[in-house]
């Protein structure tokens, strides 16, 4: 792999990292809670391509720092299920991601047509 590669896998890595933990908060506002399989499905049918090996340490983390709770549950058929849902914290939090992004789609964009038109 040549170092442009290389560059490119460190860089996706990171950008994954912080917009899929975007993507899930975003779920569960929407949602109101969700388990780990169907978030995985929910984002895949959004595009989004995670593994079990990294979706959820990534919600072990989310739960470990507040931004999301969970608890078992236990269906009249089949298996407990570990529910997730937003916190209150998440929420905050998933409003002041939100505005970043939209403030550096703008940059990146506004970026982009001065190129164009030079």
């Amino acid at each position: 792999m040549d170092n442009a590669n290389e560059l490119f896998e460190k860089w996706k890595s990171q950008f994954r990292k912080g917009f899929l933990e975007l993507c899930i908060l975003e779920l569960l506002a929407e949602e109101g809670r969700s388990y780990g399989l169907q978030i995985m499905e929910s984002l895949r049918v959004a595009g989004i391509d995670v593994s079990e090996g990294t979706l959820y340490p990534l919600l072990m983390r989310m739960t470990k720092d507040g931004s999301i709770i969970s608890n078992w549950e236990t269906p009249d058929i089949g298996h407990p299920r570990k529910y997730y849902s937003i916190t209150t914290g998440g929420q905050n939090l998933l409003s002041n991601m939100l505005e970043e992004y939209e403030r550096s789609e703008i940059a990146r964009s506004r970026l982009s047509k001065k190129g164009k038109s030079i």
